[in-house]
């Protein structure tokens, strides 16, 4: 049976393609912020934001921590800050997309990059955290052990992390200070 010279597994393929191009688009994040205070107790150890072009965010690195050159890709900025002992790093990475989807969607390309990077990416774990909008997640790589907030906007995503070194103990005040910052972070500022 034909429709106007459509036949009809063309119509079901058409329709398929739209039903699945709308879902991708309807699951891309929100651009609601998360109210999190810029000065107070929970800044304590923080230093005022200051905005970072490349990865088009205000930061909040810690006090005394040291920041490494940026990172330039044509896909990617990244910028990370090191803690006093090196074993501690507060990081943001922005980058763009080729389509306007959500962060579970991305979620497995960064795992991906991240291993051609380290050598490996183990997923830990992930939450949707509609606070962000977004998605928390932690992962190994070969070095480094990284809790994310992954953060999607339109064509563009950010993920924001403390990261801490794998062979070596993990000091629990540089961790609070890598978590507070990322969590500090606003994008697209």
């Amino acid at each position: 049976m034909r429709l106007d010279n459509i036949s009809m597994k063309q119509l079901l393929g058409r329709l398929l393609t739209a039903l699945l191009l709308a879902t991708a688009l309807a699951g891309c994040q929100s651009s609601a912020r998360p109210m999190v205070p810029t000065t107070g107790p929970s800044m304590t150890g923080l230093s005022n934001p200051l905005l970072v072009d490349p990865v088009d965010a205000m930061c909040t690195p810690p006090l005394g921590w040291k920041a490494d050159p940026l990172k330039h890709s044509g896909r990617h900025d990244h910028q990370v800050w090191l803690s006093p002992t090196g074993h501690t790093a507060y990081g943001v990475i922005h980058f763009s997309l080729p389509l306007p989807v959500n962060a579970d969607f991305v979620l497995p390309f960064f795992l991906r990059e991240m291993k051609k990077s380290e050598g490996e990416a183990i997923l830990l774990s992930k939450e949707f955290d509609p606070t962000l909008p977004g998605m928390r997640f932690v992962a190994e790589g070969g070095l480094y052990k990284m809790r994310s907030n992954l953060i999607v906007r339109g064509w563009q995503g950010w993920a924001i992390y403390a990261g801490t070194l794998r062979k070596e103990t993990i000091n629990p005040v540089e961790l609070d200070l890598a978590e507070r910052a990322r969590d500090h972070t606003r994008i697209g500022e």
